[in-house]
């Protein structure tokens, strides 16, 4: 779908997708005279009027420095904008030309929740079955990536209850303890589907290195989650052009994204240490108050370089604590479990965890199918009474989940525990050094000294073991090669 809108054509009002599908995407022309409207980012990009490359955002770049994700509407690109769950955007013609007002609404709150409905599991496994079956290119291969997580594991027992049996499973393998390869596989034998492993090459060959080059060329918007590294690798072991691929993203923001113990602890207590922020503002990244000085908002998962550092890597960076802290005021008073949801879902799982594959997709010319992201699918489960979705004591997620995954293929979550996606971003560029950090540091998009400055103080830190630090590396990395090679930017 692509429209154009004059001013004649308004006022107009466009709204995200309900749960999350097909993010809208909104090009404002320079001088106003029209909006390009398309649920596919790169047909927006082929469109003839739309001028292509693009002009970076330093606004962009300052969220994804600081921050590690860019807040829709915006995007890293100038007078390129999305929208998600629960935005929209009031296009009127004003006396410039065309004007946007955007807004957002929460759409999933546990008040909404309705206390009489009994969850049926096959009803549920009927509704993730016919949103992958309806939407499949017919006669490609079709691919699941499958972990040992419950939402991929769920999809693939309501294609295997369908009779479904045309798809294989395909699992990251990391060779440590991390790895969930042997124990997916065993799942996907059990549903009657063949499993693949994808494992991470020990040492980098130029195959790998041309491949990750030809990624970050292609993608339309950059990531900077460390895990997408992984998809480039996986494309030198599979040909997925013009296949299916199944990913399982997607229902965090109406299945309730539950927080950790600690972090909902905290949530209480930070708020209170903000009139520090300015001050850890001004220190070197990860210092002591910098963590402390948050908002609300930003527990859900916002954290990078300080300002200072920012600054010193970007000139052009701007401070988003003033954003962060208005989506705090929005939100005042609002249940944590809520307010997590509301933020973690349109931003967080969209800019990170979702845009990871949507651009390995776009790069390969797969058709993605995330059946989370199906309307009906979301409204089934937005309804559920809390107690089937999550333990607020225990803080246990998706309780209906672990209950079928229990019942049909003897999947204990409890023990088997929590296995985080085991791709480990910085100790694989390290096998790409120095070429990895030659990369950040030719990059024309940063200040020389400064950048070199703020990069000798991580690898310090990073070789230490500092987690943070060594998410940071990555990040740097991730966004330096996206400017030095990607094919829609305007330099």
């Amino acid at each position: 779908m692509v429209r154009k809108i004059t001013p004649e054509q308004t006022p107009l009002k466009f709204e995200g997708p309900p749960a999350g599908e097909r993010p809208l995407y909104l090009y404002l022309d320079k001088e106003r005279r029209f909006i390009i409207v398309s649920d596919n980012i790169l047909t927006l990009f082929r469109h003839p009027e739309v001028d292509t490359p693009l002009e970076i955002s330093p606004e962009g770049i300052s969220f994804l420095l600081q921050s590690g994700v860019i807040p829709t509407p915006r995007t890293i690109f100038k007078n390129l904008f999305v929208l998600n769950i629960g935005d929209f955007a009031e296009v009127k013609a004003g006396k410039k030309g065309l004007e946007i007002f955007f807004g957002h609404e929460f759409l999933y709150p546990a008040s909404r929740r309705n206390p009489e409905v009994i969850p049926d599991e096959k009803r549920l496994l009927e509704l993730l079955a016919q949103a992958v079956l309806t939407r499949l290119q017919p006669g490609a291969p079709v691919y699941l990536f499958q972990s040992l997580g419950k939402d991929s594991n769920t999809i693939a027992l309501a294609l295997a209850e369908a009779g479904f049996k045309e798809v294989t499973c395909l699992t990251l393998s990391t060779g440590d303890r991390k790895d969930e390869s042997e124990i997916a596989a065993k799942i996907a034998r059990k549903l009657g589907f063949p499993h693949r492993k994808l494992p991470v090459p020990e040492k980098i060959s130029k195959r790998h290195k041309d491949e990750i080059i030809f990624y970050f060329e292609n993608i339309p918007l950059p990531c900077v989650d460390g895990v997408s590294l992984a998809y480039p690798l996986y494309a030198t072991q599979l040909d997925f052009r013009g296949t299916n691929i199944i990913d399982g993203s997607g229902n965090d923001i109406y299945m309730g994204h539950v927080p950790r113990k600690i972090e909902y602890q905290r949530q209480k207590i930070y708020p209170h240490f903000l009139f520090l922020r300015l001050f850890a503002e001004k220190l070197p990244t990860g210092n002591a108050f910098q963590k402390l000085a948050r908002t609300r908002t930003e527990m859900v998962g916002a954290l990078g370089f300080s300002y200072r550092d920012a600054r010193r890597i970007y000139p052009l960076a701007e401070p988003v604590f003033p954003f962060w802290q208005a989506e705090d005021r929005k939100r005042r008073g609002w249940d944590y479990f809520d307010l997590k949801a509301d933020v973690w879902g349109p931003n967080f799982e969209f800019d990170l965890v979702m845009r990871k594959v949507r651009n390995f997709a776009a790069v390969y010319k797969a058709h993605l199918i995330m059946p989370w992201t199906d309307a009906e699918v979301a409204a089934y489960v937005a309804s559920f009474p809390e107690k089937y979705l999550y333990d607020r004591k225990n803080f246990k997620n998706k309780l209906f989940l672990r209950q079928i995954l229990k019942k049909y293929l003897g999947i204990d979550s409890d023990a088997l525990g929590k296995y985080s996606y085991g791709f480990n971003a910085y100790l694989f560029l390290q096998k790409m050094s120095p070429e990895a950090e030659e990369e950040i540091l030719k990059c024309s998009l940063w200040n020389p000294k400064g950048v070199k400055k703020v990069l000798d103080r991580l690898s310090i830190l990073a070789r230490q073991g500092n987690r943070m630090a060594r998410k940071l590396w990555v990040r740097l990395y991730l966004l330096s090669a996206w400017y030095n090679y990607n094919r829609y930017i305007k330099r």
